[in-house]
């Protein structure tokens, strides 16, 4: 479990960002270092948005009033082959180079790819060092990102639901994570008669999932300081029209809707480093932003029978999603 709370959010600065790496790209300067953090992380922290967003219903038929369902929800979201690598042009950057390569573009491998040997070159004050470009850990060859909680939701009046997610915080060594979320469905189709007299519920949905993490990390003589962890933060919105059937046993359900989410990963702490010619100290140097937005559709089928159900269904969206559910209904 600690390869993959690592693996989702902190290999940022912890794996594919050294510290000593990280001492060159502070001391090149804090917009070059945000721009390529942002490029590095992005297709991880969309593919966990994207998935926030799985597995918040599986029927459109909402529960009797007061009657309750708990669930155990898994989500797998898969990684399109072209976030294995980005591309950086360097021209830009006073004193920066690439070494054995002229032209200036830079292909560095995203968070989800494979290893690199590409060399970086830089001057600063007169002193030049090398450093390498950061790495990814290849989870782009599992080609899925995971993730998981708990889910309880209840029937209110008005032929409405309420939703609750939560994944407990989870804290080994100095790493924290923790799921939690909120959402709302109303079957409008009650008010329609010639539907609601069918075998056909329709429903709309708005859910709120955020991701929050933290990681605690120790200097290593590159880079000293004090106070020095990063935050992460993944917050992901769901507007949903769903539709399904009604029957007691097996009910097909799909929905069509809106994905839009946005993450920002802070280096939070003080960072000193020391060059030939002098000390310097960054204070909060880092906040990497990405957001996801888009249209998304959503087919599934459940079987229930008496108390137990599960359901399965599969999301076409930026990153597509396959959605697991156990469900266990009290009345």
């Amino acid at each position: 479990m600690k390869k993959l709370i690592l693996v989702f959010f902190f290999n940022l600065f912890y794996s594919g960002f050294s510290q000593e790496n990280l001492r060159s790209f502070l001391l090149i300067g804090i917009e070059f270092t945000e721009r390529v953090a942002a490029r590095y992380t992005e297709p991880m922290t969309e593919g966990v948005m994207y998935g926030l967003t799985g597995g918040w219903y599986n029927s459109a038929k909402t529960m009797d009033v007061w009657d309750m369902k708990f669930s155990i929800v898994s989500n797998g979201s898969f990684i399109p082959s072209e976030k294995e690598t980005f591309q950086i042009d360097v021209r830009d950057i006073p004193n920066l180079s690439i070494g054995q390569n002229d032209s200036g573009m830079a292909q560095i491998p995203t968070i989800l790819g494979g290893d690199s040997d590409l060399q970086f070159i830089a001057t600063v004050d007169g002193e030049q060092f090398e450093f390498t470009a950061p790495e990814g850990i290849g989870l782009i060859d599992l080609n899925l990102l995971p993730n998981a909680f708990l889910q309880f939701k209840i029937g209110l009046p008005k032929y409405t639901e309420l939703g609750i997610r939560y994944f407990p915080k989870l804290n080994i060594e100095d790493i924290g994570l923790e799921i939690w979320g909120i959402g709302i469905q109303h079957q409008f189709s009650k008010w329609i008669k010639p539907i609601n007299e069918s075998k056909i519920a329709l429903s709309g949905l708005i859910a709120y999932t955020t991701l929050i993490g933290d990681f605690e990390f120790a200097s290593d003589g590159f880079v000293t300081g004090t106070n020095q962890e990063i935050d992460a933060t993944l917050n992901s919105w769901l507007f949903e029209f769903i539709g399904s059937t009604q029957n007691p046993v097996f009910n097909v359900y799909g929905g069509i809707g809106y994905v839009f989410g946005n993450s920002s990963t802070k280096l939070k702490g003080t960072y000193i480093i020391e060059t030939e010619t002098e000390t310097i100290s960054f204070i909060n140097p880092l906040d990497v932003k990405n957001n996801v937005r888009g249209l998304r559709a959503n087919i599934g089928a459940s079987v229930n029978v008496n108390w137990f159900g599960i359901n399965l269904d599969y999301t076409l969206q930026g990153f597509n999603n396959l959605s697991l559910g156990l469900n266990f209904k009290i009345k």
